[in-house]
């Protein structure tokens, strides 16, 4: 049989009548904790108003504890539990016992709302059922607590019995005259304690910084002034405010507020359960002293979205032998609290060869809680072969685990050639007037190799006519085991004629041996015009009023000569 806090309803029906006057609840659940519910409250149709309605508008403390009947258990064979009602709260006010659709014919009962048909079983002297009300299938009770009910040592159970004088036909499993305990209670003692109310949005704060509250009072006025510490029993999860709370002989049964606010991290962690702790530190009453700390449950629910796989695009410089591993780093975001894993796998869409260059792979990373990271190996073998910019290799990912999705899905890692690359670099050279001038080329190796190596070279020709302005050579260089640099030369032909602006030729390499690669293959050779060269200024003159004047350009000739040389000039009209 189930038994839930029921308060839509009774809102509904008190607040629909006339005459109404406002007065508080509070429901006291398990351990202490309590919330404070305002309800419209009909004096003239309440059955209680003689016990309830004339002290509600002084009522501090009331208690409200529901119950709920299963339609198909009529018995009532499971009571109830768990509910808690201090003793000066009851003495305080009423507590109003509500049973929910309990009289209903559905349920088996008829005619329970008599005094001779309810009863406080195990309760102490001076607790007791002041006055009922039977309405629309609920009951409501009252209970008084004075004299030794005010001073119970310590916790008692007591059970509410009710009997019905008839059943419905048909539900049998109730028998008239018979008792049945409803409900089951926790009548507790006044003690030097903290009291804590039920904290607001069902206890919930979130990462975005959300907050809830609920208040804290004493128990029982102290001796001494109270002071009590409150923190947070997890601060990735949520803070408090504020972090102390004073109370004095005069205020202690006031309840102040405590506010907590969730707090955000990087982790995707679900909704995580924590406390706010209150301890109860300094104080000169020893009772209060010597408290145990009152843990205030939270929920902190979490505001990341689902984990991405992501995978990185890295390097690695192949060896002449052997094999070197081309690391491959996984990384998922945002860290989880809890297990993810995702698949990997090499592909053949990349220009290096599986088998040959690298040996394929396949397999499974596991993320355990709290891992951003993995990585994995792809084997890379060596060799002496020039494979020129290097080779790819690339890896996709697949089958991320359930709730987790895939960001970048492929990775492509490069093999760097570890092969010597012959380079030659461009040169030049100013022509004579007759003769020849040699132009000198240079061919390096980026990397000295312990065996000897070729590598041929030929010109062609450019803006330079081979045959007249340059000698066509081609050949090979070698280099033994250390070298690093060789030269040759091309021979430029000298001549008197002016050529204008220099001109070129190409020198290309090829045919590299020994295990050395070709880097930078082509330079250009440029054959600088020594000719001297004739040059006219500009010139200017202010004009006169009647005369003539002269103005004067000044040609010279860039290089002197050993024969004459001659230029011709004329005018042609502009402006003027």
């Amino acid at each position: 049989m189930n038994f839930i806090l029921k308060l839509i309803e009774p809102i509904a029906w008190l607040c629909s009548r006339k005459s109404s006057v406002a007065f508080a609840h509070k429901i006291v659940r398990g351990g202490g904790h309590e919330n404070t519910c305002i309800f419209e409250s009909p004096i003239r149709r309440l059955a209680l108003a003689k016990h309830i309605a004339c002290s509600l508008l002084a009522v501090a403390v009331s208690v409200c504890m529901l119950s709920d009947v299963n339609a198909e258990t009529h018995g009532f064979q499971n009571p109830y539990s768990g509910t808690s009602i201090f003793a000066d709260e009851v003495a305080s006010g009423n507590a109003v016992i509500w049973v929910y659709d309990f009289g209903n014919p559905g349920r088996g009962f008829r005619n329970v709302s008599g005094s001779s048909h309810h009863r406080l079983q195990n309760a102490p002297t001076g607790l007791t059922i002041g006055s009922t009300r039977y309405h629309d299938s609920d009951l409501y009770f009252t209970l008084s607590c004075t004299g030794t009910c005010l001073t119970v040592s310590s916790d008692t159970s007591v059970n509410i019995q009710i009997k019905g004088s008839a059943y419905a036909p048909g539900h049998g499993q109730v028998t008239a005259g018979q008792w049945y305990t409803e409900a089951t209670f926790t009548l507790k003692p006044t003690t030097k304690s903290l009291r804590t109310s039920t904290p607001t949005n069902s206890s919930t704060v979130t990462e975005a910084g959300s907050t809830s509250t609920f208040t804290v009072r004493l128990g029982a006025a102290p001796s001494a002034n109270v002071t009590v510490n409150v923190s947070s029993g997890d601060t990735t999860e949520g803070s408090v405010s504020p972090n102390t709370l004073t109370f004095t002989t005069m205020n202690y049964s006031t309840a102040q507020t405590v506010t907590v606010t969730g707090t955000d991290d990087s982790i995707q962690d679900g909704s995580v359960n924590w406390n706010v702790v209150l301890n109860p530190a300094s104080t000169g009453d020893s009772t209060y002293n010597g408290l145990s700390n009152v843990n205030v449950a939270m929920t902190t629910s979490d505001n990341e979205g689902s984990p991405s796989f992501s995978i990185d695009s890295p390097s690695v410089t192949e060896g002449d032998t052997g094999s070197v591993n081309l690391t491959f780093t996984v990384t998922m975001s945002p860290a989880s609290t809890s297990q993810y894993t995702v698949d990997y796998a090499s592909t053949t869409t990349g220009t290096a060869t599986s088998g040959t260059d690298f040996t394929a792979v396949t397999g499974t990373l596991t993320f355990a809680a709290n891992t951003t990271s993995q990585t994995f190996n792809v084997p890379v073998t060596g060799d002496t072969t020039d494979e020129g910019a290097g080779e790819t290799v690339v890896v996709t990912l697949s089958n991320a685990s359930s709730g987790s999705t895939i960001g970048t899905a492929s990775g492509t890692g490069t093999v760097t050639d570890n092969d010597p690359k012959f380079s030659i670099a461009d040169a030049s050279v100013a022509e004579g007037d007759g003769g020849s001038a040699n132009m000198t080329f240079t061919v390096t190796l980026s990397a000295s190799t312990t065996t000897q190596t070729t590598v041929s070279y030929a010109t062609s020709a450019g803006t330079a006519t081979s045959g007249t302005d340059f000698t066509a050579v081609n050949g090979t260089l070698t280099f033994a085991a250390g070298d690093t640099s060789k030269t040759f030369t091309v021979s430029v032909t000298g001549d008197a004629t002016d050529e204008g602006a220099s001109e070129t030729f190409t020198v290309t390499l090829s045919n590299a041996t020994g295990g050395a690669g070709i880097n930078d293959g082509t330079a250009i050779g440029t054959i600088l015009d020594n000719e001297p060269k004739f040059s006219i200024a500009d010139a200017s003159v202010a004009e006169g009023d009647s005369s003539s004047v002269n103005m004067t350009f000044t040609v010279t000739l860039s290089a002197s000569t050993t024969t004459q040389t001659t230029v011709s000039y004329a005018t042609s009209a502009g402006t003027a």
